[in-house]
């Protein structure tokens, strides 16, 4: 920077330091401010106008946030669930932050024209597969999640539908709640066993593969091997299979992460249960389909807790119903919501025209994504929402997306 003659003529060598240091230093305020406000437009106004979308399914305390001065902020929640494009536009036309959990943000709604205030989305929730990132990605708009609120209640769930199919506990319920067959044979546990009719595995008979090792499925692993079940984690199904070391042999009840990981194809081989917790992408729709069910054991469970679309449905239904594998749970849908059984309808999630016995009888277990929910979590949401807003009020964004 050239420096005026005025600015150091008589002044000693350390008032020249000084003053140097100060011109850079407001150089340095200036060209921070010019970039503040080409990103965020006046750096005097920094009232925003937070709308909380899924209210009505996270709700949002009206007072959470402490942002630092001179923010300052008013909330507007959304009681009922939004639908339509219309609807959400309307809600969100003045909007400088978005909170939501699932509402579907579309390029339309995110365009300057329908959002022209709008700068940060602030997700209460670790997918952001509803949000079109590329949009925010465009127009600069900060998207930030909670990546790791949901992990013990994601696991949890995993193991309760791990046990229900492996185990059979509604056909059990069903049958002794609702037939004689116990009285009148004296035993029932022959429909515990498998599809190909051998006798139930025990956890530490079980090889369990964890497709999507972040945070959730860092959990499952660690639950998994202190049931004494071997643990596998997939590599990418791109990976080049030589490239990739085989799984560790350390003390399956270790409570540490893992991370070597096992060629996916081989997890397929390999696994009698099979954990699903990966994010959904262009890179992960229909991950499993035909050629990956041909590669599995007919012992194997398949536990799906990530998004639907990653399981080709059509492909699950003819290995069910082919008795390729030996059963599925699943609390994500291709559609959500999705009607389901008689209230079935065109364009509704396949896997869910079954029937009630259908499903007994293919040993698939549903659950209407319900696995993240807990007191846990709520609270890990909103500490997640609270630290995300105010620290990007602050400069200094964290858990970024975009």
């Amino acid at each position: 920077m050239h420096i005026p003659k005025w600015v150091y003529v008589g002044f000693s060598g350390e008032d020249y330091l000084q003053t140097s240091k100060s011109i850079f230093t407001c150089a340095a305020i200036v060209y921070n401010n010019s970039m503040f406000l080409r990103r965020f437009g006046s750096i005097r106004k920094m009232h925003h106008k937070i709308v909380a979308l899924d209210a009505w399914h996270v709700p949002i305390p009206p007072n959470l946030l402490n942002l630092p001065p001179p923010h300052t902020y008013e909330l507007k929640v959304c009681e009922t669930q939004l639908t339509s494009n219309d609807d959400i536009q309307e809600a969100v036309k003045d909007a400088t932050i978005i909170a939501l959990t699932l509402t579907r943000l579309d390029a339309s709604t995110l365009s300057a024209a329908k959002t022209p205030n709008l700068r940060l989305i602030a997700a209460l929730a670790s997918g952001t597969d509803s949000i079109d990132k590329q949009e925010c990605k465009k127009r600069g708009i900060r998207v930030l999640n909670a990546p790791d609120a949901n992990g013990d209640s994601v696991a949890n769930h995993v193991l309760a539908m791990y046990f229900a199919c492996r185990r059979r506990l509604l056909l059990m319920q069903k049958v002794i709640l609702g037939t004689d067959e116990w009285v009148r044979r004296g035993t029932i546990t022959d429909r515990l066993n498998s599809r190909d009719n051998k006798l139930p595995l025990s956890c530490k008979e079980e090889t369990v593969g964890i497709i999507g090792y972040g945070a959730i499925g860092q959990r499952v692993a660690q639950l998994c091997r202190g049931l004494g079940m071997t643990v596998l984690i997939a590599s990418r199904k791109s990976a080049v299979s030589g490239s990739v070391p085989t799984a560790s042999t350390r003390d399956t009840m270790s409570t540490q992460v893992h991370d070597t990981r096992t060629p996916f194809a081989e997890v397929l081989r390999r696994s009698t249960v099979l954990v699903l917790c990966l994010p959904r992408n262009p890179e992960t729709l229909n991950l499993i389909s035909h050629d990956e069910f041909q590669m599995m054991s007919q012992k194997t469970i398949m536990i799906n807790v990530s998004r639907g679309g990653i399981i080709d449905e059509p492909a699950l239904l003819q290995a069910l119903r082919g008795g390729v594998i030996d059963g599925c749970a699943t609390d994500v849908f291709l559609k959500e919501p999705s009607g389901a059984g008689d209230h079935w309808k065109e364009g509704d999630s396949p896997i869910l025209k079954l029937s009630q016995d259908e499903a007994e009888e293919l040993n698939l277990l549903v659950t209407p994504h319900v696995a993240w929910y807990a007191r846990a979590t709520i609270d890990g949401y909103l500490g997640a929402y609270k630290e995300n807003v105010e620290d990007w009020c602050a400069g200094k964004p964290k858990n970024i997306v975009v």
